[in-house]
Parts: structure tokens; sequence; C-alpha cells
């Protein structure tokens, strides 16, 4: 599961009372939105490992693979910027027989990891590329995540329809109380704490997220599952009585 922090805009507040409430009548609502879309692009996570009694003949392993792969991604037309090959760790392993007392266990050799992310923006060709990544020795995948190329572009869509859905409820709720919307006091994409407080004793922060679920892999398929973007709104509205 991926989350996503998404914290748009605060507007600016009203003048408060005393303990940080309006000092008119209000109703405090959370409204809600959700959209679902096809994920457009793949992350793929995996580690490149060499194993050798040498250390320096483990990462000549590793980095010689590395640069088969490199040349790989080359020829698939993944850009350099979406392939991230940063890191290196190497460290020594050990038999392990119960004869071996701790602190006097036979060192066999050295193990080089070299972790990857790629990230693929065509869809339909990557399971043939994840094929190919698993068939060299020594790659050790952790995982694939579907993501969305534009997902910047659909937080706002998500936003106005939180907002939305925030006044449909606070206009369904006033209805048969015979009282209507004044105007907008307050907007956050948080929980207001002092209206928490008062109604529920406590606060909980809503935490936005970006939800990504992936269906099991089944070779050589893939199936990708939609990307949810869900966004929640805390509006106060100032009231009165209608007429």
């Amino acid at each position: 599961m991926k989350r996503l922090l998404f914290l748009p805009f605060v507007l600016p507040l009203s003048v408060f009372a005393a303990d940080g409430l309006p000092d008119k009548p209000y109703i405090y609502v959370e409204g809600k939105a959700e959209v679902k879309k096809p994920a457009d692009i793949v992350t793929m996570r995996f580690d490149l490992v060499g194993r050798a009694p040498e250390q320096p003949k483990a990462n000549e392993e590793v980095q010689s693979k590395a640069n088969k792969i490199f040349a790989m991604l080359k020829d698939r037309k993944i850009a350099d910027n979406d392939v991230i090959a940063e890191d290196l760790r190497s460290e020594p392993e050990y038999e392990r027989e119960e004869n071996y007392s701790r602190g006097h266990a036979k060192l066999i050799g050295y193990k080089v990891t070299r972790p990857f992310q790629i990230r693929v923006r065509d869809v339909a060709p990557f399971p043939k590329l994840a094929d190919e990544l698993v068939a060299i020795q020594g790659v050790e995948f952790s995982g694939i995540d579907g993501g969305l190329a534009k997902e910047k572009e659909i937080e706002p869509e998500v936003w106005q329809k939180a907002l939305a859905n925030a006044r449909e409820q606070a206009e369904k709720t006033l209805k048969p109380l015979n009282m209507k919307l004044d105007s907008v006091f307050a907007v956050s994409p948080v929980s207001f704490p002092s209206i928490q407080a008062k109604i529920f004793g406590s606060v909980e922060m809503y935490e936005p997220r970006l939800a990504v679920a992936m269906a099991p892999p089944a070779h050589p398929e893939y199936r990708l599952a939609p990307i949810t973007v869900s966004q929640s709104v805390h509006v106060i509205y100032l009231i009165s009585p209608a007429k």
C-alpha cells in the first residue's frame, strides 16, 4: 500500500472566538471524494546480488551484471531519470553450523547487493521486461507497483469533489432544521482540533492518501489494480435561519 499525503491549501480563517471556534452559529462537516483511474506507469524494485569468496570478485560480478541491465533498459527506451541504482551494500557471510559458537563462525565469502528501482511509463510491454530481468541470475525482485503519470492533475479534481460533497452534506442536514448556509468560515484538508476535541474528546488527524493495490501476478500476465485517489476536506459553514 502506497500512501500520498495531499495538503493542497488552507483558506484564511475568519475571526475566531476565544476558544478558536466561530462566535456565530455554524455547522462543521467533512466532505469526502474518491476517483479511480487505471494504472498507466509501473515501478519495479529488485536487488542485484553477487556472491564470491572474495569481496572484489563479488563486486565485480554485480557491476558486470548491472552494466548488462543498464544496456537492456536503454534498448527498451527506459529514460535514465527513470532508473535509480545509487546504493551498494557489502557484507560478509558466515557458515551456519551448530558447532560454531557465536563470534567464531567460519567466513565463507562476501555478498554484494545493488538495489534497483525502475519506472516503466508504458504498461503494455513491462511484463516482458520483468521476465527478462528475473531470468538474470542474482536478480531478486521485491515488488511491482502501479501508479499514475499525472497524479498531480487528478488531485485538484478530487479536492473539488470533496468540497461539493461537504456542501451537499451541510445543506441536507440544515434543510429539515429550517436553517441555511451563509458563508464558508474555514476550509482545511485536516480536521479542526478544537472542534474535534469538543465533540469527540480526542483528535484523530485524517491523512488523505493515494492507495495502490496490486493483484497477484500470474505468469506471463500481470494485472495492475486501479489507482484510487481519496481526499477528505473539513469545512466550517456559518449558518442562519432560513426565511
